[in-house]
């Protein structure tokens, strides 16, 4: 049963250079750093809550994860799911048919890990990961949510109910999209579409097709505590605009963008 987030990957050039943001800037302690040799790349992880960020940074040059660099430049590599039983996860997608990179776990920085293809996922890499005795649990919550742009809705969460167990809790119209929620512990995945064939996300989807968004949303109390953020993120160096209202009703968001937090953009939230 897949019953959180556990991280998103994000593939960047240095880790050192990052943990200058991600650990010094944001203040996120760091869980494991370790290189992964049959995999030719370095991982760390960073703990936000019940989730955590992975940074991975290729140290051979004939791997995928270099290759994935090379094509895209620094950004999410994939959502990796928490699962308790990774050997009876794997069963059952076989048993359905789900087209899987591992049949068999394998060891990874998160513990025993197999991916799932991005065209079992609507474009989207999806790992599975069971972590070992000792590693990182909170109850605190960590991401607000994170992205999936999808040609069709209801396909995408038919598919992700039938592969990840998740359960589409309802929509929302905003901006020209049409936004679904699945909850995955206390973070929400969306399903992004286009509402319309000439907004900016169904020229996205003609493209570049459908994948997971390099973003990740936090959540800050209040307007009050979202103001406070954007300072002290300042103070540090990094610029982002100010708070504005968001996509979904009753928010107020200010994003720090993916170029100043090495691929990955850091959208703080604030909901009414």
């Amino acid at each position: 049963m897949i019953d959180r987030v556990h991280h998103v990957g994000v593939v960047l050039p240095s880790a050192d250079d990052a943990l200058r943001f991600y650990r010094d800037t944001m203040g996120l302690r760091v869980t494991a750093d370790e290189v992964i040799e049959e995999q030719g790349v370095r991982g760390v992880l960073l703990e936000l809550g019940e989730n955590e960020i992975e940074l991975l940074e290729p140290v051979l040059d004939d791997t995928g994860v270099a290759r994935f660099l090379a094509s895209r430049g620094p950004t999410l590599h994939h959502i990796c799911f928490n699962a308790p039983d990774i050997r009876g996860e794997l069963a059952r997608l076989q048993a359905q048919g789900v087209e899987l990179i591992d049949q068999a776990p394998r060891r990874g920085l998160a513990g025993e890990v197999a991916f799932i293809h991005p065209r079992s996922m609507h474009g989207v890499l999806i790992e599975l990961a069971q972590p070992p005795a000792g590693a990182h649990v909170s109850n605190a919550k960590g991401f607000d949510h994170v992205v999936a742009r999808v040609a069709d809705l209801e396909a995408a969460a038919q598919t992700w109910r039938n592969v990840l167990g998740l359960e589409l809790r309802g929509t929302v119209e905003a901006r020209g999209m049409r936004i679904g929620e699945l909850p995955c512990g206390q973070c929400i995945v969306e399903l992004v579409t286009a509402d319309g064939a000439d907004s900016p996300l169904a020229q996205a989807l003609a493209s570049e097709g459908e994948r997971a968004l390099s973003l990740v949303s936090l959540p800050v109390a209040d307007r009050a505590a979202l103001d406070a953020e954007v300072a002290r993120y300042r103070a540090a160096g990094i610029t982002l605009a100010d708070p504005a209202p968001g996509a979904l009703p009753g928010t107020m968001t200010a994003t720090i963008p993916a170029e100043q937090a090495f691929g990955l953009a850091i959208q703080l939230i604030a909901r009414a």
